[in-house]
């Protein structure tokens, strides 16, 4: 298995190791890749975040727009929202489901209210045996079930 190819390889590497190829490859750049977007097509050659191609560019001495940086630092801001936001949502359903959890189930011929539900009236009011005439309470768990 050959070792040190790939984007892994580029990861890995540090700014001073990726210079000299960055440096041939803003020299060469012709602007075709990425419709021209030399932050994008960076980043994407040398597998570093937008932040970092906008830094590393900057020392190569690419003048960049004022609206470029703009560009990439709101392009940061939003991606950190979405993941705050779907961070937000996991921890919502898990406190959801957390209590979901506590909830007691009651089986069909039982509720808050009744320990057993023995039938209905006309009028559709349950009847039976209540919780507190068994003298416990409906939230603790009966293994009798």
């Amino acid at each position: 298995m050959k070792r040190g190819k790939g984007k892994a390889a580029k990861k890995a590497m540090k700014f001073a190791e990726r210079k000299a190829k960055a440096e041939k490859w803003v020299s060469e750049y012709d602007g075709t890749p990425y419709g021209g977007d030399i932050i994008k097509a960076y980043r994407k050659k040398f597998a570093v975040d937008r932040m970092k191609a906008v830094e590393e560019l900057q020392m190569l001495g690419v003048s960049l727009t004022k609206e470029q940086i703009d560009r990439e630092k709101a392009a940061v801001k939003a991606y950190q929202d979405i993941q705050r936001a779907k961070k937000a949502k996991r921890k919502r359903l898990r406190e959801q489901k957390r209590m979901q959890k506590d909830i007691p189930v009651f089986h069909e011929d039982q509720d808050e209210t009744f320990y057993y539900i023995a039938g209905y009236t006309s009028g559709g009011a349950p009847y039976g045996v209540t919780w507190e005439e068994m003298g416990i309470s409906p939230y603790t768990e009966d293994d009798d079930w």
